[in-house]
């Protein structure tokens, strides 16, 4: 059954994809960051939602990290294209769809893990 996009149901299945995954623990190993993402035109308005990467583990939830290092803003549709794979993130990013404010070099250095993430929510059943 699929669950809605941004939802708490979605963030729920989201920490599951990500902490069941061996690939993601092996590419987060040794890594760590607090990224808050901010999505907004989102169909119940804007959502905010972090990710805590913590060596070899990742969580989310919804809300505002008061410690975020990184912050990432785009609109619900592009998030949507990113999350479902119709938009690789780093071409939303050079085209000025998502916009990132805060350590940048701490974003390069996660383009990697970030994208072993990116495949582990891609088994999520999502209903954009």
């Amino acid at each position: 059954m699929p669950v809605k996009y941004l939802s708490q149901e979605w963030i729920d299945a989201y920490n599951a994809a990500v902490s069941a995954d061996d690939a993601v623990r092996k590419a987060l190993k040794g890594k760590s960051a607090v990224i808050q993402m901010v999505v907004s035109e989102a169909p119940d308005g804007e959502v905010r939602y972090w990710l805590r990467i913590g060596d070899g583990t990742a969580s989310t939830g919804l809300g505002d990290a008061g410690d975020a290092e990184v912050t990432i803003s785009q609109s619900y549709d592009t998030s949507a294209k990113v999350n479902s794979g119709e938009l690789d993130g780093q071409k939303a990013f050079t085209q000025g769809k998502v916009k990132i404010k805060g350590k940048m070099l701490k974003m390069m250095q996660l383009r990697a893990p970030l994208a072993e993430v990116q495949k582990a929510l891609n088994t999520i059943d999502t209903e954009y």
